[in-house]
């Protein structure tokens, strides 16, 4: 309905997401005893935006052929680079000005994510092969070896890094694009691991599981203070939780399951092919799955899950069975965790969750769940 009146002209584009979050949270004040926690994903209303997103990457991929093709029109070198990065910042600016269309005046999602993830490749491509053109001349001392990349090959990293993060967050800026909020922590994450092996590969190696773990601590504890400020799960301010989340829980379970294979390898516990490892990442999957249903977000047990199958399998490996069974049996035992789950959620977080007072402090963070159906 908002996005109707901005067309027929009675509001302004840029008065819809307010106007929508105003409305969600007078709606979120109705008398109710607890949200419903249902996490809705309004990124996709229908089958057109799917329309749109398809035909948005299509175009992408387009402008990037024939930005490659006419820039090796003239052969190989750095006029070809240099062409090359300027067709390339040319389609970013495409990009944006189809977010002006898509995501600030139409207010269609899935589409805009389709759009962010093309201007913010484009934006990465066109920082490098400008740069490239630049230092192509120069007489760079070229080596294989991380600790002994030339300052300019080390400059131009951190300037594709940059524009890795800054494009998703000046477009989060403009268009409030949930999406792109999540992104933005993510390329952060990925700028700040790849600038640490850069400067450093055998001390970023030795640390990543702990370097992986902090950013996605960050990211989770970034999107927790979103979720605090819409317990009900609402307006955007739980979107933008939401994809935090989602960047996030990658991260955290990477980290995490790190720092227990390097526990099972310092102390030479492998033992079984491995079932003892596994079993420890199983229970590592299964306490995410405690935190998931505490504060109220899927996101990160469906993160954990190609994990847990794999340790499954490899736990069941151990029986003796052939291969077929054991990937039945996995995706089985898989498949039944899920059900039960999610069939179980509410059951689940009423019970845990029971000592939380809606509208009480701790009911930001662990939203509690309503009281069930007589």
């Amino acid at each position: 309905a908002l996005e109707a009146a901005a067309a027929a002209g009675v509001i302004t584009p840029e008065q819809v997401a307010p106007l929508g979050d105003f409305l969600a949270a007078r709606s979120a004040q109705a008398p109710k005893a607890a949200p419903t926690g249902e996490e809705d994903l309004r990124f996709i209303r229908n089958f057109h935006d799917v329309f749109l997103a398809i035909g948005i990457v299509l175009f992408g991929i387009g402008l990037l052929v024939g930005i490659a093709t006419f820039a090796t029109l003239g052969g190989d070198g750095p006029g070809a680079t240099a062409a090359f990065g300027i067709g390339s910042a040319l389609a970013a600016g495409a990009m944006w000005l189809l977010g002006e269309l898509f995501a600030r005046r139409r207010r269609l999602f899935l589409p805009a994510i389709a759009i962010v993830v093309s201007l913010t490749g484009f934006m990465v491509l066109a920082t490098v092969t400008i740069y490239a053109a630049v230092v192509a001349r120069r007489d760079i001392a070229w080596s294989a070896d991380f600790a002994g990349l030339p300052p300019e090959i080390r400059l131009g990293v951190a300037i594709a890094l940059f524009a890795g993060v800054a494009a998703p967050a000046l477009f989060y800026s403009r268009f409030k694009l949930p999406f792109s909020l999540g992104l933005t922590g993510a390329m952060a994450a990925f700028a700040t691991i790849t600038a640490a092996m850069t400067m450093n590969l055998e001390a970023t190696l030795a640390a990543l599981p702990f370097l992986l773990l902090g950013l996605g601590a960050l990211l989770f504890i970034a999107g927790v203070a979103f979720d605090a400020r819409d317990p009900d799960r609402a307006s955007r301010w739980s979107d933008n939780g939401f994809w935090l989340h989602f960047a996030a829980a990658p991260l955290i379970l990477n980290g995490v399951f790190g720092l227990v294979n390097r526990a099972f390898e310092e102390s030479s516990l492998y033992v079984n092919g491995g079932a003892a490892q596994a079993a420890a990442t199983l229970a590592v999957v299964l306490l995410l799955g405690f935190l998931s249903l505490l504060i109220n977000r899927r996101a990160l047990i469906v993160s954990a899950l190609l994990t847990m199958g794999v340790a499954i399998g490899i736990i069941l490996n151990q029986l003796g069975i052939g291969a077929g069974a054991v990937a039945a049996a996995s995706l089985v035992t898989l498949g039944a965790f899920v059900l039960i789950l999610g069939a179980g959620w509410h059951s689940l977080r009423r019970a845990l969750l029971g000592w939380v007072e809606p509208g009480g402090a701790w009911s930001r963070v662990f939203p509690p769940e309503a009281p069930a159906a007589a």
